[in-house]
């Protein structure tokens, strides 16, 4: 089969914000976005419809399909093992309503290629060469044609991210830290690092109950096999980061202490300890940074070469010296972006 393209419709805007009515008259409270090749002035396109609908959980179907369905819409695609993400056709014009949750990282991947792409001349021309050179290829199927897609679109998205994430200065210091000529240290594996993590689970447990949401051991120290800082990264989800009253007082009773707030990066707060290190990263609830750092983990415990890709990263930049820390971490951020954006994709 070959993809049909059509140059870029003026009438495309008009048919989302139809559709986009559509939805609101059942929905009023819905967070909908126009997304695909369809979003983007200029670009060419199959002239399908993407809209991208925001709920708090798409597998609690009873409270968004029937409503959907009243308004001709229907469920053609569940995917519980990927974001739980639906898909749903529309009654007349060919559309594809994604639904993602709340704190969903793909849509953000989602509204940043878009954005890009529509800011940036160059890469809409890169892609849309590509388009047009894959879709003159004869294809199985449309999902191929949509992988072989894949290598530009990560490309591209990796500027954007980039972009994106421009460092903020959005940071209030609790604690200083010294500064000048840190040197980084990284050490082969230990199968004791997930033991370490265990006992901070417990503390943390134990100082806060059930003021604990989520709970994970994230960064280098919890995938097997990758070296790393000695330092454990924990993830801590609470119902308002921004009330530390609920939980900081505890925390340091516990032994922690606060760092940093980030209210401009996800309401983000860090705490700290020494023996071990330790990294304590609160944020709340339906987070797409949370999303990110588990995306990120679990990409890299299933897949050597992207493990070994990063570590390769890791050990160049910890044979330089850095005036902070957060330095060493900022130049790790292409390898990040890129395997997330794998596993995103």
């Amino acid at each position: 089969m070959n993809i049909e393209l059509a140059d870029y419709d003026p009438a495309w805007p008009g048919l989302f914000e139809r559709e986009r009515s559509r939805i609101l008259g059942v929905l009023p409270d819905a967070e909908l976005e126009h997304v695909g090749a369809t979003s983007v002035p200029g670009l060419c396109a199959k002239p399908v419809i993407d809209l991208l609908l925001v709920v708090d959980d798409p597998r609690d179907e009873a409270s968004y399909v029937p409503t959907l369905e009243a308004a001709g819409y229907r469920v053609t695609v569940r995917e519980d093992d990927w974001h739980d993400h639906r898909i749903l056709k529309g009654p007349d014009t060919n559309v594809n309503l994604h639904v993602f949750p709340r704190g969903c990282a793909q849509v953000r991947r989602h509204l940043i290629f878009r954005d890009w792409l529509r800011d940036n001349e160059d890469d809409r021309e890169l892609y849309a060469r590509v388009k047009r050179k894959l879709a003159a290829q004869d294809w199985d199927r449309v999902q191929d044609y949509a992988a072989a897609k894949n290598e530009v679109v990560l490309e591209i998205l990796e500027r954007a991210y980039l972009a994106w994430r421009a460092p903020s200065d959005d940071v209030e210091y609790v604690t200083e830290m010294p500064s000048g000529n840190v040197r980084i240290t990284l050490e082969d594996y230990n199968p004791a690092w997930p033991d370490w993590y265990a006992r901070e689970e417990a503390r943390i447990r134990g100082a806060l109950g059930p003021a604990v949401v989520r709970l994970e051991h994230v960064g280098s120290t919890s995938v097997p096999g990758l070296a790393a800082k000695p330092l454990i990264d924990v993830l801590l989800v609470v119902p308002d980061s921004d009330d530390e009253d609920a939980y900081v007082p505890a925390l340091v009773e516990a032994g922690y202490y606060l760092r940093l707030r980030e209210p401009g990066w996800y309401r983000h707060r860090l705490l700290k300890d020494s023996d071990p290190e330790v990294n304590l990263h609160v944020f709340s609830p339906a987070c797409e940074e949370v999303d990110r750092m588990l995306v990120f983990r679990d990409r890299l415990r299933e897949r050597a070469d992207e493990r070994a890709e990063y570590e390769a990263v890791k050990r160049e930049l910890a044979a330089r010296a850095w005036d902070r820390v957060q330095d060493y971490a900022d130049e790790k951020t292409r390898v990040v972006e890129r395997i997330i954006l794998r596993a995103l994709s």
